[in-house]
Order: C-alpha cells, then sequence, then structure tokens
C-alpha cells in the first residue's frame, strides 16, 4: 500500500524527536531539518522519481510500490541528491551509500519510527487509497478542511 507522509508545520515544536528516532531506526536520519520543520521523502511515484530517473547504475528500485536504495549497488555520485525536489536523500558513511525515508517499510514496525516519536501529533501517515477516497467523495477544498480536522484529531 503506497503511503504518503503529510507535516502539520503550525504543530511543530522543533524538537527533533523525529529525527533522532529515525537516527535511532537506522542508523543515520533519512529526513533532513530545515529551518524550522522535518523535511520526507515525497514518495514520488516509482516511475517518475527524478532520483531514480538519474541513477546511473540503478541502485534505486521499487519495493512494494516505494522506492529504496540498493546499497551494495550505489555508487555515491550524489546524482539523486541532486535530483531530489526536496532534497531529502541523505549518505550513510558507514554503509557508504546513499539513503532514503521508506516510512520504515523494511522494518516490522507499523507505523515510522518518526511518527511514533512525534508527541506533537505533528506527522501524520495517509495511504493513496485513503486520500483518492476523499477526493472522489468531496470537492478539492473539502479534502484540504478534512485533512486538517485529522490532524488535529477533530
Amino acid at each position: 500500500m503506497k503511503s504518503l507522509m503529510v507535516v502539520d508545520a503550525r504543530k511543530c515544536t522543533e524538537c527533533n524527536d523525529c529525527i533522532e528516532a529515525c537516527k535511532k531506526q537506522h542508523g543515520v536520519a533519512r529526513a533532513i531539518k530545515t529551518q524550522s520543520i522535518p523535511m520526507f521523502c515525497l514518495q514520488c511515484h516509482p516511475d517518475k522519481a527524478p532520483c531514480k530517473q538519474v541513477c546511473p547504475v540503478n541502485a534505486i528500485e521499487e519495493l512494494d510500490g516505494a522506492l529504496v536504495v540498493n546499497e551494495e549497488s550505489c555508487i555515491l555520485c550524489r546524482l539523486c541528491m541532486v535530483a531530489c525536489p526536496v532534497g531529502a536523500l541523505t549518505i550513510n558513511k558507514d554503509a557508504k551509500s546513499v539513503q532514503k525515508c521508506t516510512l520504515c517499510m523494511e522494518t516490522d514496525r507499523m507505523l515510522p519510527a518518526c511518527v511514533e516519536a512525534c508527541k506533537s501529533n505533528v506527522l501524520k501517515l495517509f495511504s493513496v487509497e485513503d486520500l483518492e477516497e476523499l477526493k472522489r467523495e468531496k470537492s478539492h477544498m473539502d479534502v484540504v478542511i478534512e485533512s486538517l480536522k485529522m490532524y488535529r484529531d477533530e
């Protein structure tokens, strides 16, 4: 099931708990911190992802609808980092590979580590199917309003 991470920037307290949970889970933070909020991989469509398209050795592969970096194939050319529209790929110096957020799909977790760690309920995980269902039932603005309600737990 394809999922998307949504960040409610208004609630973020800049505590870094999400970044630290990611580091603890993966050895390196797969999310980046902007001036005030965490930034995650956009989970682009596997056929359209700029990072995958520019990789000269095809190290970015699709796995269960998500893109992952094959650490053994990665040559650290960093082209994927340049191509990413939000700059959300990072380098794992120990693995000598680029890494990207996979929403912890390669772990046994039900929710990504960052979502579980966020005390302010800033991070939400939506399935693409849920968002498509909302769009079919409501106008575009209603979808936005409904998403905000889910953020606020209304």
